[in-house]
């Protein structure tokens, strides 16, 4: 795990989501809010997690910028997110109060 969690060292923000046991028992203290503690006790300022593909969207309609890399890791559930991400992010932008 802290192998993992420094693996984010270099990224401006991290923004974490849901963490599932790819068709396994669920790992004790392995989840989202763990997974960014410890990205957070590696040095790392700028990290929360999202809940969802609606509060990512809403999340990147406010720190992402033209031009700015958004890099998604994992298994399952966040390959799909990644596919709508962008249309995503530009919804939350026009609905924006």
């Amino acid at each position: 795990g802290e192998e993992f969690a420094g693996a984010f060292n270099e990224a401006d923000v991290v923004l974490v989501a849901p963490v599932y046991a790819a068709g396994e028992q669920p790992l004790e203290g392995v989840d989202a809010t763990a997974l960014a503690e410890g990205i957070r006790a590696r040095g790392h300022r700028m990290v929360r997690t999202v809940d969802s593909l609606d509060d990512l969207c809403l999340a990147l309609r406010d720190l992402a910028a033209e031009g700015d890399m958004v890099i998604c890791m994992g298994a399952g559930d966040i390959t799909k997110w990644a596919a709508t991400l962008a249309e995503g992010i530009c919804e939350a932008r026009a609905h924006k109060s």
